[in-house]
């Protein structure tokens, strides 16, 4: 029996993850969780995630973006 998933609310996503990204339906964020070591996230509505950690803010984003739109293209193709 397949699990029913709930669309994540707009409001949830715009407060916790402000970074409208290059993907549509995606949303992402950058925190340091320790010296000069970055996460970046992201989520779509769906609560489907990526994320990376790294040194480099801009290009966890970056990458972060990539994976989402992997992802993305998967779907639309299945």
């Amino acid at each position: 029996m397949k699990k029913v998933i709930d669309k994540i609310s707009k409001e949830f996503l715009e407060n916790n993850f402000p970074i409208v990204g290059k993907v549509p339906g995606w949303y992402f964020r950058v925190k340091e969780v320790s010296n000069n070591v970055w996460e970046a996230e992201g989520i779509d509505d769906w609560g489907r995630k990526v994320s990376y950690t790294g040194d480099d803010p801009k290009q966890l984003i970056a990458k972060c973006e990539l994976a989402a739109l992997e992802i993305n293209n998967q779907i639309t193709h299945t």
